[in-house]
């Protein structure tokens, strides 16, 4: 493989487990090329689940340069970006793109990486417009799982991910399923599974020496590595628990899920994360090594390399009924024992942990090694130059970071209006603040019998395209069939070609209301003070003291402060309204409310100032 520069967008952090993430970056940078690889910038909305993550994330962010870090050598770049975690938000993507785009473009250029070629495990819209920006010498998407289905908040990929298909050089998949996804949109579609670093557990079968936290466990070990996420059957690993009291089921992998249940159960051991150059040691202890994973659309895409890891020990492996392992079943032979229920899997524990078989052992080590991710980067790197110019070997090597800082000298001003804009944003619409405002704009007295009803029907939007009429006419009717009041008068807030006021008036007398009852007034204010002011004087010619005020609900606080001002001698009631939002407090409020409340406000200071309320 030439020697190149390489742009790496991650799924996962350079933090996480390791994965064939890892394995092409550092397979990468032992071939000569140099990589910037940059943390999972999120395939869908983050939650409470997040926040150690993110807090990860921080750190890493700070402990660089702007994000930036060199990670072992030089040759190996880590970015580590800190963006607002709503990656399908058109606001948030907007500012993502100001504060990713310029990093990346400002490090490429202090950095001399020329024309790198770019590898995605990411078709976000936020990277693809990154990606873009950069113009790179190649590009390829490596799809590793069904992101879609991973989440209802990660399905709105989907669209994303089929143009990106269609947009990049090369795709890469790694399981089935993806591939023939892939062939849809791709004619340059290559099926590269993770493989195993062979040369690991080779080394490990060759020595004795076994980490303590395992070695003391006695007995046989029904072994797990790797993640302990949504995909992992807890239920059936709590059976195999009931089932196998006289072995101990040792899962090795970071936390990800609650898992209180297995917790409880006295022959599961969890001995967390460990390095991964460390885990051939572990596999060594085990009786057998498990694949307890749900089957489902997501898992459909699934690899799990940990099979081969388990084979490289020479330990017997058990699965679920992946559909990946199916499809490799002419590779693994009897070397993995595919089950379909929960009986099936406990059976097969429990005779594969018996089984000493020597012949049978280095069958499965011969499995392993012919899934070598050795051989599996070959084949990719063949593909690669295929698809690449010969480039000049020589590389200037220089420290970028003095370079780097000097293209950030505006970064601190740029990064205190981004922390501003984010908790703007998470303020307004992450937290009930507006749903707090607009309740403190809501009048809500108890209807009592009055002279009459008043209706306001085109106060209270901010463009006035007022539909609001008609919950208005409702609530007129409502009260009047209650008893509360005989005379119904009629305002309107801005004139407009069809007044609503006449279609009031006439679904008024549709529905049994005598026209005698019906006041409109007819001429059309141009404020809520002046419509006061008129209606007022019209109550004044009936003789009427006490009005029934229906308007819409964000404006009555505005209403009922003009009517005390400016007609103190009408006893004005506001009761609630046919819409006028339940009385509790609301995360997130719709924007065109927002803009209502905002609206209402503005007015009520306006008004204060110039003495109209």
């Amino acid at each position: 493989m030439h020697k190149l520069d390489y742009i790496i967008f991650s799924s996962v952090d350079w933090t996480t487990h390791w994965q064939l993430h890892h394995q092409l970056t550092k397979s990468l940078i032992s071939t000569g090329n140099r990589v910037l690889f940059i943390d999972n910038t999120g395939i869908r909305s983050v939650n409470i689940h997040d926040m150690k993550r993110l807090g990860e994330r921080v750190h890493n962010w700070r402990k660089g340069v702007y994000g930036f870090s060199d990670i072992d050598s030089n040759n190996l770049t880590l970015y580590s970006p800190i963006l607002l975690p709503f990656p399908y938000s058109k606001i948030a993507l907007f500012i993502n793109k100001a504060i990713f785009n310029l990093s990346l473009s400002k490090w490429i250029m202090a950095s001399n990486f020329n024309n790198p070629v770019v590898i995605s495990f990411l078709p976000t819209p936020l990277v693809q417009s990154a990606i873009k920006n950069i113009d790179p010498k190649l590009l390829v998407y490596y799809c590793t799982n069904n992101m879609a289905d991973s989440s209802i908040s990660a399905s709105r990929v989907k669209p994303y991910e089929d143009y990106f298909f269609k947009n990049a050089d090369i795709v890469f998949t790694a399981a089935h399923i993806l591939q023939e996804n892939a062939m849809k949109f791709s004619k340059r579609s290559f099926y590269f599974p993770p493989g195993i670093d062979f040369n690991k557990f080779e080394v490990a079968l060759k020595s004795g020496s076994n980490p303590k936290d395992i070695e003391n466990i006695s007995g046989k070990i029904i072994g797990y590595i790797g993640a302990l996420g949504r995909v992992l059957d807890q239920k059936l690993l709590c059976a195999l628990a009931d089932s196998c009291g006289d072995c101990t089921i040792v899962l090795i992998g970071p936390k990800y899920v609650d898992v209180h249940k297995l917790e409880s159960k006295k022959n599961v051991v969890f001995l967390g994360s460990k390095v991964h150059d460390k885990l051939p040691y572990y596999i060594k202890r085990f009786s057998v090594g498990i694949v307890p994973y749900i089957c489902n659309d997501f898992t459909e895409g699934v690899y799990p390399s940990k099979l081969n890891e388990y084979l490289a020990m020479g330990i017997p492996a058990v699965s679920t009924n992946l559909r990946e392992v199916r499809e490799s079943k002419d590779v693994y032979g009897d070397a993995v024992t595919i089950t379909s229920t929960v009986d099936e899997f406990i059976k097969a524990v429990k005779t594969a942990s018996k089984d000493n078989d020597i012949s049978i052992k280095e069958k499965r080590i011969e499995v392993a090694k012919s899934n070598s991710w050795e051989s599996r980067f070959t084949n990719i790197s063949k593909i690669l130059d295929e698809n690449l110019a010969l480039l000049d070997d020589s590389k200037h090597i220089f420290d970028w970071k003095d370079r780097f800082q000097g293209y950030f000298v505006f970064y601190r001003m740029f990064k205190k209006i981004f922390l501003i804009f984010t908790f703007a944003f998470i303020l307004f619409f992450y937290t009930p603040l507006f749903s707090l405002l607009g309740e403190n704009l809501i009048v809500r007295d108890t209807p009592i019998k009055s002279d009459a009803i008043v209706v306001f029907s085109g106060d209270g939007e901010v463009d006035y395209q007022n539909l609001s009429y008609q919950r208005r006419a409702l609530d007129a009717i409502n009260f009047y069939n209650m008893g509360y009041a005989k005379d119904i008068f009629l305002s309107s807030g801005r004139e407009q070609t069809i007044a609503d006021v006449d279609m009031i008036r006439l679904f008024l007398i549709d529905k049994g209301i005598p026209e005698k009852y019906i006041h409109i007034l007819d001429r059309y204010p141009n404020s809520t003070y002046q419509n006061v002011l008129l209606v007022n004087k019209n109550l004044e010619d009936y003789s009427i003291n006490s009005i029934l005020f229906i308007t819409a609900p964000y404006h009555s606080l505005r209403s009922v402060l003009t009517w005390e001002k400016n007609a103190p001698n009408i006893a004005v009631i506001t009761p609630e309204v046919v819409d006028s939002p339940v009385k509790k407090l609301q995360w997130g409020v719709e924007l065109d409310k927002m803009r209502i409340i905002a609206y209402e406000y503005v007015a009520i200071i306006h008004n204060w100032i110039i003495g109209r309320i």
